[in-house]
């Protein structure tokens, strides 16, 4: 029979059985035999527990009767429950109670007596005895336990028991070098018992070798503000190390919430076996951050193998790797086993319920890995057995699935760690906190993508010539070509050090079609790729090109941020260009054609019509691609593309004012897209393209405020469409910068040239752009503050868009704009019941065209005008129709 005190009151029969009693009273009863197993308690003293001291007069014949029910609940022979002079016995082993195990095992620990040093390189029994006695705690000891006088008799001794036990465990640790492994449990009990200095103590002590030195500091320093005297010896000490010792490893910068997980992951891994597994791309400090981790907790219990998994020579064969072991953990080399399968199994009987780590680093596969795993503990076992560490740039899924390993991926350094690492370089002749200096040591930082290995040959960069700044080396990182040579140090036997050798031995290992998507990815100028550009750019099926991107994936060459799209850093994208650079011309020329058709054939849905008002705007996919875009057009034009160049250089104007891009600031890019368009489209001698890039640049100066300038362009627009005979794009030039003109407030300059539309539109040739002439000049009217001239042209728009003649069909998009114009107009004058009657008329001509993005707008008109009329349920009911339609538009 098991019976549990420490934690929810439980008892189990040998056999497994749950048999705890239900009824408090008898669990008061049995907790209290329990507690004194053995040892006779008298009747009376029972009563006054089991009843908390307020027995009734027939308390003893009910004890009788608890008695008699707990004999027959608990069945077994043992503990037997019996009597003796005038009272009750629970007789049985006391290792089956764990209370008075939890006591026996405090005891053979010693706790109570004055600490003694284990022997220097011998392993401590005291750690393993304690470490057991506390894992018997499950929770609050004799919460349920159902006599709250028990509890208050016997909770107070064994507190304090239990906070010894762990204050000496705490003590072992540290002497061991292994103090980080107790700091969440010390935290619970600090915080629960506040008085006790020795606690806080040794939190502080642990959490400086853990290397959280800050955190350290603010508990020591929360510590001593919530007493009234000075603090007692064991506190003091613990703050005058904190003084006085340096950091233990002077490279090491931050990464406390990584360490942090690391050591959460270290009690699971030694309960379960399983390895924890620490990922990341090249240069962002795995390796370091294990050594600096495992120098702090098992100073003398380190088996370590670099299985170079990336090394250009090869990984290393693990049947090599567990000779090694085997010789270090005492085999002789003669009797090391020849056949790699019983070195495996010697190998784990070696380890077994062993406290040692294993760090395998670099690792290459799951198939390197597979023999050089500890054993998996026995379910009998309570022994804390070895754990192992892997670090690998592949995120080895294998591992993940068939040996439960614990995944803990490495990011690049946060930016204030970043900033610390390179502001040390500077030294202290050279201050880090002025801004100046603080803004550049964060750009800096950047150009390095915030990677230790980048950071750290920067900054030995700055150490070596005090007379640069950290702006000096951002702006030499800066450059294109020659940045991430930059990041490069000298060699070793091993081979060049830097950013891209390291990205060299990564790329070097990938299967042949993951290499060349890889190196082509380097003509694509974005930060996030998704799997079509991918495909086109590689010319491969779509369903192939996802495949090697999750190959690269699982490198960490790239990130798949959300399903199909794939972010890579700067520096590696700079890398792939410079393998891209490498490349033939026929195959580099022919991937840039395929990757600037692409875009083409994404951007075609805006620029068909040359009408940017009225279309769905871009949203999300604008804000990814804009980059790319932009670069795509830059690269058209330099390498002779020029009919793509300003094809694409308009498609991306007309997106970059209907996403409204840099609103409240200089809009450069848009800018720049816009003129160097006009430069091919000079280059080309083509009339329409000059008078659509024309137009774009009118648009943008017009968001400028510039409007001299944006008149001078739409004079040469409108000339160019002039030399082409073209009138209709002519009429359309003139129409988007009166449009932006409008959207900029620009009314008295807007109405003239939107006047002039209405009136070239009444010509024979020019009817058919009458109705949206027409409906433009009554929405401008509208803004203008002429309600009663914007009726007249909003009633003639919709007499037209709605009468059957021989050159007109009644209905359309014409129709229902005309009659959001009529709507407007007639709510402007006040006229609030006829404007609804013409939005529910736009709702209703809307559903005929069969364009959601026309439905959208009429619905999102009719709930604004319900809105004003205090109809908000309808309102609501007709917004949200408006925005179901808005997306089915996006899609």
């Amino acid at each position: 029979m098991e019976i549990e005190l420490l934690g929810p009151m439980t008892v189990r029969r040998a056999d497994g059985t749950v048999v705890t009693p239900s009824a408090p009273k008898r669990r008061a009863l049995l907790a209290a035999l329990a507690v004194r197993l053995n040892e006779p308690v008298a009747a009376e003293e029972l009563i006054e527990l089991v009843w908390d001291g307020a027995a009734p007069p027939t308390a003893r014949a009910a004890l009788q009767g608890h008695v008699a029910a707990l004999r027959q609940q608990l069945g077994d022979p043992r503990p037997a429950l019996g009597t003796r002079g005038g009272g009750y016995v629970l007789e049985g082993d006391p290792d089956r109670v764990d209370l008075l195990r939890f006591g026996a095992l405090c005891d053979r620990a010693g706790v109570l007596l004055p600490a003694v040093a284990a022997p220097p390189g011998t392993d401590d029994p005291t750690v393993a005895l304690l470490r057991t006695a506390l894992d018997l705690w499950q929770g609050p000891a004799l919460a349920d336990c159902g006599s709250e006088l028990l509890r208050g008799r016997t909770l107070p001794h064994l507190t304090d028991l239990r906070l010894r036990a762990l204050d000496r465990l705490a003590q072992r640790l540290l002497l061991a070098g292994r103090g980080g492994e107790l700091v969440a449990e010390l935290t619970a009990a600090a915080d629960a018992h506040p008085d006790r200095q020795p606690l806080a103590a040794r939190l502080v002590q642990c959490l400086e070798l853990a290397g959280r030195g800050p955190e350290a500091r603010a508990r020591y320093e929360h510590a001593v503000a919530r007493l009234s005297a000075p603090p007692g010896p064991e506190l003091r000490l613990a703050g005058e190390q904190l003084a006085r010792h340096a950091p233990t490893d002077r490279r090491f910068v931050g990464r406390a919430a990584e360490l942090a997980r690391l050591h959460e992951a270290l009690g699971v891994a030694a309960r379960t076996g399983g390895p924890i597994l620490v990922t990341g791309p090249a240069g962002v400090g795995k390796t370091g951050l294990v050594q600096h981790w495992a120098a702090q907790r098992f100073p003398e219990g380190v088996l370590q193998a670099d299985l170079r998994g990336t090394d250009p020579a090869g990984p290393l064969d693990s049947a090599d790797v567990l000779t090694g072991f085997l010789t270090e953990l005492g085999v002789a080399p003669e009797a090391v086993p020849a056949e790699p399968e019983e070195r495996a199994a010697r190998y784990r009987e070696l380890l077994a319920d062993r406290r040692i780590l294993i760090l395998l680093d670099d690792a290459a596969s799951y198939q390197q890995l597979a023999p050089l795993l500890p054993g998996r503990p026995s379910a009998a076992s309570t022994a804390l057995g070895p754990v192992a560490v892997v670090t690998s740039r592949n995120r080895l899924r294998e591992l993940l699935l068939h040996e439960d390993a614990i995944a803990l991926p490495l990011d690049p350094l946060d930016p204030a760690d970043a900033h610390a690492l390179l502001a040390r370089a500077l030294g202290p002749d050279r201050p880090a906190a002025d801004p100046e200096t603080a803004d550049a040591i964060a750009a800096l930082a950047e150009r390095c993508d915030r990677l230790p290995l980048a950071l750290r040959l920067a900054a030995a960069r700055l150490a070596a010539r005090p007379d640069w700044s950290p702006a000096d080396l951002a702006a030499e990182l800066a450059d294109e070509q020659t940045g991430l040579a930059a990041l490069a140090g000298p060699g070793t036997a091993r081979g060049p050090i830097g950013v891209a050798a390291t990205l060299d031995r990564t790329h070097r290992a990938l299967p042949p079609a993951a290499a060349r998507l890889f190196t082509l990815l380097g003509l694509h100028p974005g930060g996030v790729i998704d799997t079509a550009t991918a495909a086109a750019l590689a010319d491969l099926r779509p369903a192939t090109a996802r495949t090697l991107l999750t190959s690269l994936d699982a490198v960490h060459l790239l990130a798949e941020t959300t399903p199909g799209h794939y972010a890579r850093r700067e520096l590696v994208r700079r890398y792939a260009a410079g393998q891209a650079a490498e490349l033939d011309c026929d195959e580099r020329f022919g991937a840039l054609d395929r990757l600037i058709a692409h875009y083409l054939d994404l951007t075609a849905r805006w620029g068909d019509t040359d009408d940017a008002c009225g279309a769905t705007p871009p949203g999300a996919w604008f804000r990814r691609e804009e980059s790319a875009l932009r670069a795509v057009v830059l690269s058209a034009e330099q390498y002779g593309r020029t009919g793509a160049a300003w094809q694409l250089a308009h498609r991306t104007s007309l997106l970059y004012e209907l996403a409204e891009e840099g609103g409240g600031r200089d809009r450069t890019d848009w800018r720049a897209v816009a003129e160097i368009g006009l430069r091919a489209a000079h280059t080309d001698q083509d009339d329409p393209a000059l008078a659509r890039l024309g137009t774009d640049l009118a648009v943008l100066h017009v968001r400028r405020s510039a409007h001299r300038t944006a008149l001078d362009h739409l004079d040469a627009a409108v000339a160019a469409a002039d030399r082409a005979g073209d009138t209709l794009l002519r009429h359309h030039c003139r129409r988007r910068v009166a449009a932006a003109l409008v959207r900029a407030g620009q009314y008295d300059r807007a109405l003239p040239l939107l006047t002039d539309l209405v009136t070239a539109a009444r010509t024979p040739a020019a009817d058919h752009l009458l109705v949206r002439a027409l409906t433009d000049l009554a929405e401008a009217l509208v803004l203008a503050g002429t309600p009663d001239r914007a009726l007249t042209h909003a009633d003639e728009a919709v007499r037209i868009a709605t009468t059957p003649t021989g050159t007109h069909r009644p209905g359309g998009i014409g129709a229902v704009l005309a009659t959001h114009g009529r709507a407007r107009a007639l709510h402007a004058l006040g006229r609030r019941d006829a404007a609804l009657s013409s939005a529910r008329l736009a709702v209703a001509l809307g559903r005929t065209v069969g364009d959601p993005v026309v439905e959208a707008r009429s619905h999102g008109l009719l709930a604004d005008l319900l809105s004003e009329l205090g109809r908000t349920t309808e309102a609501a009911e007709a917004r949200s129709r408006g925005r179901a339609l808005a997306a089915a538009g996006e899609r």
